[in-house]
């Protein structure tokens, strides 16, 4: 047996054995066994994350900030952007996908690749983003472990066997599984992949979830213990005055959160336009960091600015930053966050918008402090409906706000300010920005959000309008000679290729079959078919009528009139949608 061979059947001998495992297990058992056993390697490989960044954190910045402000000053410069460099470097040459918070790219796979994600992403995020965020670039922990659950738990089912379209189910759960297991807060999990990565709380997807989510609970008590991530002390006596600063905090958090989407998507599009497809923006991201977290530590000596910042974010709860402090705080870490954010810098936004958040309650406090007395528990509050706001204003999921808020901190007594707080910061937030970060930076992509999360509903599917859904960048084709339809079969191999002349009007449809025919033979002339054209005004019902009365499985977005082309919808397009239907009603 040759080496290549020896190689192929030992990559496929797993596969071979679980399938084989699989038709002797009853299919509910072996769902069930199986879902545990990936639940708790996702939920492993998110801690594997989280005890990195720790370990380079204390490794880098921790023995730079113990050893005098000049030593930090300039050692701080060349670590992070040495982390940044490394980072970006592993991303380009190992896995482009892995770049970013991590959020999007899972929520793309889910609807648009069924949940299909590699291990070659989980492993690249898990160091690049442990790098980027234990060397001090100012982003957080959440979107990465979403990434490396997902990206976990989806390889390792394709492995075991799972079919691509059967994915979708265990990179949701993988999601939740990796953010319980960081956050410990797997009621906040559950909701924030029902709520943003699958929107629907109704999903038949649920169960799924919520075991991950359990099981990467239990993993993260047996490694981190079961504390809270931040700890307080009871908060008793809570007075009137302090409650009717809730609304100011929310209000301030809110409009700082919203503030740095706005300048860091204002910052990516620029950086996009000017040099698209870079790799090496997170070094602009990690010199902003460093620059804003140096102002504020010659100003106050804190160093919240670097890295997660969970420290003065403990400090702020516990009532212990002077107003000048906090003030600080919020504009250094606006900036940086920004920054690094606009940059592509790889990590998360739930942990700087909550730290934004914090400071604002916390400055608040110290604030109202110089006219009344407040209490240690009620600065406690303010800073928690703070960062409940802070957050909220950013990603406009209010459910996953306070439950996230609850569990993170284990006090019960502040839900109604949650509550109250995230109210306050969904009208502050759409009176500064449209959308959410996600979706802007989605349609900064140049996505529609309607061909990433399809309706639940068939009536309203059959109502949204052709341009949801069709491709206005096709594959076109105005030469038919051999050479050139061999370099376009090779470059976008579909199955349809409009022809479009000089002038711009198309002519015909061209199929791959015709293409292989005259490759294959140089005398054959390829057949056109003619093109089928629906306006994209139309209905996606209307176009599903289409392709049934004709026969064809693919159209020509446009005017018939003018013949002139300006997007195509394909049957794959449709049946893509229509799973989702078929997902839920399952």
């Amino acid at each position: 047996m040759s080496m290549h061979a020896w190689w192929r059947s030992f990559r496929s001998a797993p596969q071979a054995s679980f399938t084989r495992l699989r038709q002797l297990t009853p299919s509910g058992i072996w769902h069930g066994v199986g879902l545990g056993a990936l639940a708790v390697a996702a939920a492993g490989a998110g801690l594997c994350f989280h005890e990195l960044t720790l370990l380079i954190e204390e490794q880098t910045l921790g023995r730079l900030a113990a050893a005098g402000s000049q030593v930090f000053i300039w050692g701080s410069l060349v670590c992070v952007l040495a982390g940044s460099a490394l980072a970006s470097a592993l991303i380009a040459w190992l896995a482009p996908s892995a770049s970013g918070g991590g959020v999007l790219p899972v929520k793309l796979a889910f609807w648009r690749d069924f949940g299909v994600l590699r291990f070659r992403e989980a492993a690249t995020k898990i160091v690049a983003s442990a790098i980027t965020l234990g060397t001090g670039t100012s982003l957080g922990p959440e979107g990465p472990s979403v990434q490396i659950g997902a990206a976990t738990m989806s390889a390792a089912a394709g492995a075991a066997g799972v079919v691509k379209q059967g994915r979708r189910a265990w990179c949701a759960a993988g999601a939740a599984a990796g953010l319980a297991a960081v956050f410990n807060a797997p009621l906040a999990a559950i909701v924030f992949v029902l709520e943003e990565i699958i929107g629907d709380l109704n999903s038949r997807l649920i169960g799924s979830v919520v075991i991950a989510a359990v099981i990467g609970a239990l993993a993260s008590h047996a490694v981190l213990g079961a504390q809270p991530t931040f700890q307080t002390l009871p908060l008793d006596g809570l007075r009137w005055g302090a409650w009717v600063l809730v609304p100011l905090v929310a209000a301030l958090a809110s409009a700082a959160g919203a503030l740095f989407q706005k300048s860091g998507l204002a910052l990516r599009a620029g950086l996009r336009s000017w040099a698209p497809g870079s790799a090496w923006w997170p070094l602009l991201g990690a010199f902003i960091t460093w620059a804003a977290g140096v102002c504020v530590y010659l100003a106050c000596g804190r160093v919240g600015i670097f890295g997660i910042g969970y420290g003065d974010m403990t400090a702020a709860i516990a009532g212990q930053l002077t107003l000048g402090t906090a003030a600080l705080l919020l504009a250094g870490k606006l900036v940086a966050t920004a920054g690094a954010f606009g940059a592509g810098s790889c990590g998360g936004i739930f942990a700087p918008t909550l730290f934004i958040g914090a400071m604002a309650g916390a400055a608040v406090s110290a604030a109202a402090g110089l006219a009344y007395p407040i209490s240690g528990g009620e600065t406690a509050m303010l800073v928690m409906a703070g960062m409940a706001a802070g957050l909220g204003s950013v990603v406009r999921m209010p459910l996953t706000c306070v439950i996230l808020l609850f569990e993170i901190t284990n006090q019960w007594v502040i839900v109604p300010a949650l509550m109250l707080a995230v109210i306050v910061s969904q009208g502050v937030s759409r009176l500064i920005n449209r959308h959410d970060l996600y979706e802007e930076t989605l349609k900064q992509n140049g996505l529609d959000p309607h061909q990433v999360l399809p309706p639940r509903h068939f009536k309203r599917w059959r109502e949204i309008p052709v341009s949801a859904l069709a491709c206005f960048k096709p594959a076109t084709t105005e030469s038919l000679e051999t050479g050139a339809l061999g370099r376009l079969l090779a470059e976008q191999p579909h199955q349809f290729y409009p022809v479009v002349e000089a002038t711009g009007e198309t002519y015909g449809v061209l199929p791959r079959r015709e293409i292989e025919l005259a490759i294959a033979d140089p005398g054959h002339t390829p057949k056109l078919e003619k093109p089928q054209w629906i306006s994209a005004k139309a209905t996606v019902g209307e176009a599903r009528k289409r392709m049934l009365q004709g026969g064809v499985d693919f159209l020509c977005v446009g005017d018939a009139t003018d013949r002139r082309l300006i997007g195509v919808l394909t049957l794959h397009d449709l049946l893509r949608g229509e799973s989702v239907l078929e997902d839920d009603a399952a």
